[in-house]
């Protein structure tokens, strides 16, 4: 039997973001249920190894989905209305998913067991959109409270690493929203600085774990990051640099479904898992550095990013040297054309 694996407002808004490390976090379901009803078959190892999965992956997966800038490179407004930014991004992860086989029952406590990890490239296509409202009001040789508002849509693709899958459900795409208000607007002598709140979605998806033939599940699994982020940024002739800090709260629902063959008796049996109401929610601090090359009409930007270890989710299955929820590295290529 085998299976299952980020002037005075733009200060207060850097203490929101960079404040406490950690956050709560935690994961929380319904009642496992296992059917056939069979005498000690509790479904509680097989329930505690798919709650310890999603522990693991819902974390690393909300990083991708949030990046560090929300515009890459950007850190002013665009500087009143009609004004219109558009970028293609890719951004990924320094993920980890499970490597090994482990041993998955009905019956019986719940047992640890080391699903190891495989390093993987969690990526997260998009597109964003920037669409200036408001240039806002002239300051010295700048302007103050500048308002853009941020459309966007990701694209999920589909992962394969060994025993483990991940594909989308229905739609490849799922749009997001946002809003980036100016502290300083990017003049010759004055640096663009900005806070900026984007709310992004992941398509729903289902991504499982097996061998043989039984089979671990997590299905309709649906993720919200709401990103807070502070960024300045400069241009220098056709080189340009940003940097900045953030805050991701990260929220991941789903629900378990297993498929587990298991002897009873002296008699092979094969047993159905449910696990309802899955959630993960957990709060990171992230922060990044940009830079960017002019290129005619476009802009081609390269970002990496540092997502702070949050507070632990405990798991009792292990995963190698790593552990669910903790600090992850991670990569944008952008390019970018104004009109």
């Amino acid at each position: 039997m085998r299976s299952l694996r980020y002037p005075i407002a733009a200060v207060a808004a850097v203490a929101v973001i960079a404040g406490p490390g950690t956050a709560s976090a935690q994961t929380t379901a319904g009642a496992c249920t296992v059917t056939p009803a069979v005498a000690g078959a509790s479904g509680a190892d097989v329930c505690q190894k798919g709650r310890d999965l999603f522990s693991l992956l819902v974390p690393q997966i909300g990083v991708a989905l949030s990046g560090g800038n929300t515009i890459v490179g950007e850190g002013g407004t665009l500087g009143g209305w009609g004004k219109r930014m558009l970028q293609l991004r890719l951004s990924a992860v320094d993920g980890r998913v499970p490597a090994n086989d482990v041993p998955v029952r009905v019956t019986g406590p719940a047992v640890a067991s080391d699903f190891g990890a495989s390093r993987v490239p969690v990526p997260m296509p998009s597109i964003d959109a920037a669409v200036g409202l408001f240039k806002g009001v002239p300051f010295g040789l700048t302007n103050v409270g500048g308002v853009d508002v941020l459309l966007g849509a990701t694209y999920l693709p589909a992962i394969q690493a060994s025993d483990f899958e991940l594909t989308p459900t229905g739609s490849n795409l799922a749009f997001s929203y946002g809003v980036r208000v100016g502290a300083l607007q990017e003049s010759s002598l004055v640096p663009g600085v900005s806070v900026s709140f984007m709310r992004r979605k992941l398509p729903t998806m289902n991504f499982g774990y097996g061998s043989s033939n039984d089979t671990l599940r997590i299905e309709n699994f649906a993720l919200t990051s709401n990103a807070l982020r502070l960024a300045a940024s400069k241009r220098f002739l056709v080189f340009g640099i940003a940097a900045g800090v953030g805050r991701d709260q990260i929220d991941g629902t789903s629900s378990l479904r297993a498929a587990v063959n298991e002897q009873i008796l002296s008699t092979n049996q094969r047993f159905s898992g449910t696990l309802p109401n899955l959630r993960t929610t957990v709060s990171r601090n992230t922060a990044f550095v940009n830079a960017s090359l002019n290129l005619l009409i476009l802009r081609l930007i390269g970002e990496y990013g540092w997502s702070s270890q949050g507070e632990s989710l405990n798991t009792l299955n292990t995963f190698g040297a790593h552990q669910a929820n903790e600090r992850y590295r991670y990569g944008s290529l952008g390019l970018t054309v104004r009109f």
